[in-house]
């Protein structure tokens, strides 16, 4: 422990003293608190990147060889979500109220990969020993400690909620194609019908494996509210270099069985609420915010009947891939207002811009939820555009999506930006 000599209002020490303080602040590092330690190793090993996380898993398979079968054959995807899964979660150590939650997501998400809880310590050991390997001098015995005992706190929360989710789920659902609509060369529309009920919440997101990439998992958000015959729709745009999007998209017919993980994602309704409903979506970020109306269209009654907004980006006139279908849910539901918007398209006759300029032209009513979904920049633009008005009193929820490379990023593929992180 660092020991610091300074005036304690008895006078000031001698130069002897003095010396001395100096020499043993200079000798000695300051003692970090848990979290401080934690978060300053984590920071140094951040710093060299792809060769900690290469050393994670090959020190990980290494002593336990009966673990790769578990994981895809290419791990680049799989590297960079470790580094984001820690991230989150050395970012939250001062917000649990945001780690638990992440926490128990992850657990059930696990479950998928056929994760248990005899994994933990294996996964632990790995991930103690490269933290020693590329922290230096930061690595002391208080820094092991408090990532051991905050390590130990992760398992059991994930654990916890893996061992509950187990009493009434299976760890991943088997699901049928019955319906493949090509909407542009891109972009296609599945519809899934699940083995057993998948209950989910309109808003939320779903990892999907094909058959074509074993052990592959990408998100993507259903785009329509809970049915009674139990089909689920998803709005799939094929990416460059996407192996689960194009698999989707270009090599899945009516008839193919895809899996699905557990839902995710907390843009949901807020409960009970009567506000307007201000949305904007870019792209197939369409997705969630379709079923958010889905839903708002379907808690309507005599007496509570929403108004609702949408408006809906795309570069060409050609990308507004779903109007049919939301023309007829405004001709069903009056108090459902639809609105294009086309940026690089100079023969559409309609609205052009880009979302953010015409949000901050249309801003919704002072008192309205608003969702936003799309691409990250828009969604970042957005946000400003409404922040920088010093207007309203909004409850914005905001989905961005991260750049659409399903290989490198964890998001959902050009649609939103969900972690799907698998340590």
């Amino acid at each position: 422990m660092t020991i610091l000599i300074g005036n304690n209002g008895a006078g000031s020490p001698s130069p002897g003293l003095r010396g001395l303080r100096n020499v043993v602040s200079e000798a000695e590092p300051p003692v970090l608190s848990s979290t401080e330690a934690i978060t300053h190793t984590f920071s140094l090993v951040n710093q060299v990147g792809d060769a900690a996380v290469a050393y994670f898993y090959g020190r990980l398979f290494a002593e336990n060889p009966e673990l790769r079968p578990m994981f895809p054959a290419a791990m680049d995807a799989q590297r960079d979500r470790l580094f984001r899964a820690l991230t989150r979660i050395v970012h939250s150590l001062s917000k649990p109220e945001d780690m638990e939650p992440y926490l128990n997501q992850l657990g059930l998400d696990h479950r998928k990969y056929g994760v248990l809880a005899e994994h933990y310590p294996a996964v632990g050991r790995a991930l103690l020993a490269t933290l020693r390997r590329f922290s230096g001098d930061a690595w002391t015995p208080g820094a092991e400690a408090a990532w051991a005992g905050a390590y130990e706190r992760a398992t059991l929360l994930m654990t916890a909620a893996a061992d509950k989710s187990a009493e009434h789920s299976p760890p991943c659902w088997s699901a049928e194609v019955v319906g493949h609509e090509l909407r542009s060369s891109t972009l296609a529309v599945l519809t899934l019908r699940p083995e057993e009920p998948f209950p989910y919440l309109a808003g939320q997101y779903v990892s999907i494996q094909s058959a074509h990439w074993h052990r592959v998992w990408r998100p993507f958000s259903v785009a329509n509210a809970p049915r009674a015959d139990g089909l689920l729709t998803f709005h799939v745009r094929a990416v460059p270099g996407g192996w689960v999007s194009s698999a989707l998209v270009h090599h899945t017919r009516v008839g193919d069985r895809l899996n699905l993980g557990p839902p995710q994602g907390g843009m949901t309704l807020a409960a009970g609420s009567s506000r307007g409903m201000f949305c904007v979506a870019g792209g197939s970020g369409l997705a969630p915010l379709k079923a958010l109306i889905e839903q708002a269209i379907a808690d309507s009654g005599p007496d509570r009947r929403r108004r609702i907004r949408l408006i809906v980006g795309a570069r060409r006139e050609s990308e507004l891939y779903d109007l049919p279908d939301l023309w007829r849910l405004e001709s069903y539901y009056p108090w459902l207002r639809v609105s294009t918007a086309v940026s690089g398209d100079p023969e559409f006759t309609g609205v052009k811009g880009m979302l953010p300029d015409i949000v901050a032209r249309q801003l919704p009513p002072k008192d309205d939820d608003v969702y936003i979904s799309g691409p990250s920049p828009m969604v970042t633009k957005c946000l400003q555009a409404l922040r920088t008005t010093g207007r309203g009193n909004w409850r914005i929820h905001a989905d961005p999506m991260d750049p659409p490379n399903e290989l490198t990023v964890s998001g959902v593929e050009d649609s939103i930006g969900h972690e799907c992180a698998s340590l």
